[in-house]
């Protein structure tokens, strides 16, 4: 029968998954499927938690938070609050990463027209960059792939060259020199948009869907956090996928040594259980409203509704109970260690890149030249496909034709024996797919001579 329900690849037929236990998922031929990418980077505590918060629904599953406040939304703003980094102490709930960047917008803009600065508008981004679908997060997203069928509808909010040292790096740089040159291509991009307009900037501190895990190099963070207190700029870090244990600690704000002045946190907030995201402030943020018009205007149905909240309570219960930010520091060393065996012995794997339980690499036509293959022929979608029929889940990422990148990050409970088992699967998918890679090569290498 036709299906109702519209899918992203409209007629692609898709396996029927029934149940999911640990890292692993099963559809309705039996088949598992290790769970590789957390889905997109969201099942943190893996599948099949059968205590998160089931009690909660039987008191109150909604109260809109502009008549009542909930002991849940109060409790779990408290945690986060407390797991930042600095003096973020207050919280807004929304439903969803995008909508955390389109909360983020509103926010510094408040906090601009709250000052008697109203002019202060741009929120910039980088190049390769993705914070979301929705029209204000995908006008910061450097992501040109989804912004193609939205171009007169979007802002050209994305003006700043990417910390992408594997591509953009130049020969003989050290990472110091890379990352100081990275951040004043940043500041550059900021001082050609008119300082006196720009509110805030935007950076993911690792970037995802847009580059594949593009790791910056270290002090690239501080030179930008340097560079917006001195021109006088919000800094806003999209930890939607980071945020809450992905990189072994609660926030890659910490990893990096910075207090950004706003925090977005998504999928890691509620493991996948609920939907739930949240955009974390700093004091001097909310003094000026409070100072000012006394209201935060940001709307939100869903926001802060006890049931989700009581989740991502019991998330982050899991996450400490088990201890997985160490689990996720071991396996993540683990994991790195095969990943980078792997890429010695399939030569069009190249540059593993991560931290903690978040890991990306590329694949080239050649190492030498760095070339990408030719866009028409996606090599991520055609080795998740691989990955897929090795009952190994991965997520496909890059911007074509520039790069061709595969994200794998698995929950963050994963075993020893299980990352052996996943790195297995891997291994037989990349046997398959450097034959289809050296076939791509040489067509190349036919055109080129014709």
């Amino acid at each position: 029968m036709k299906s109702a329900l519209l899918k992203h690849s409209i007629d692609k037929p898709l396996a029927m998954v029934t149940h999911g236990k640990g890292i692993f998922l099963y559809d309705d031929q039996g088949r598992d499927y290790i769970d590789g990418s957390s889905g997109a980077m969201t099942a943190n505590i893996g599948h099949g938690v059968t205590e998160i918060a089931a009690e909660q629904a039987e008191r109150v599953a909604f109260a809109f938070r502009m008549q009542f406040t909930n002991g849940p939304a109060e409790e779990l703003a408290a945690r986060i609050a407390n797991l930042a980094p600095g003096d973020l102490n207050s919280v807004f709930f929304v439903n969803s990463g995008s909508e955390a960047s389109e909360c983020a917008i509103r926010v510094a803009l408040q906090y601009w027209k709250e000052q008697g600065r109203p002019e202060k508008v741009k929120v910039l981004g980088r190049k390769i960059s993705y914070h979301g679908m929705t029209m204000g997060a995908l006008s910061l997203s450097g992501h040109t792939g989804r912004r193609v069928d939205y171009g007169p509808l979007l802002h050209p909010f994305p003006v700043a060259p990417p910390a992408y040292a594997y591509r953009f790096s130049i020969d003989g740089n050290n990472t110091e020199a890379y990352a100081a040159a990275a951040a004043q291509a940043f500041e550059d991009a900021i001082i050609e948009q008119g300082v006196e307009s720009v509110a805030a900037v935007i950076a993911e501190p690792i970037v995802g869907a847009a580059g594949g895990v593009l790791v910056p190099p270290p002090g690239y963070f501080k030179r930008l956090r340097e560079i917006c207190d001195r021109l006088d700029i919000l800094l806003i870090l999209d930890e939607v996928i980071t945020g809450l244990g992905r990189t072994g600690a609660w926030f890659a704000a910490s990893d990096e040594g910075i207090d950004p002045d706003i925090i977005l946190t998504g999928k890691g907030t509620s493991a996948g259980y609920t939907p739930m995201a949240a955009v974390i402030i700093r004091e001097k943020i909310v003094d000026a409203m409070r100072a000012g018009s006394g209201y935060a205007t940001l709307g939100h149905t869903f926001s802060a509704n006890p049931l989700s909240a009581a989740v991502c309570l019991a998330v982050l219960d899991y996450v400490e109970r088990e201890n997985l930010l160490e689990n996720t520091r071991v396996r993540g060393e683990e994991l790195r260690q095969g990943l980078e065996a792997l890429s010695q012995r399939y030569r069009h794997m190249v540059d593993v890149r991560g931290r903690g339980l978040l890991w990306g690499f590329e694949f080239v036509l050649d190492r030498s030249t760095k070339k990408a293959p030719p866009s028409q022929r996606s090599a991520s979608a055609v080795f998740v496909q691989e990955c897929f029929d090795e009952g190994l889940i991965v997520y496909p990422a890059g911007i074509a034709p520039l790069n061709n990148a595969i994200i794998v990050s698995p929950p963050l409970i994963i075993t020893r024996d299980e990352v052996q088992e996943l790195l297995r699967r891997l291994d037989k998918a990349l046997a398959k797919m450097e034959l289809a890679m050296n076939a791509w090569t040489e067509t190349e290498a036919e055109i080129h001579l014709a």
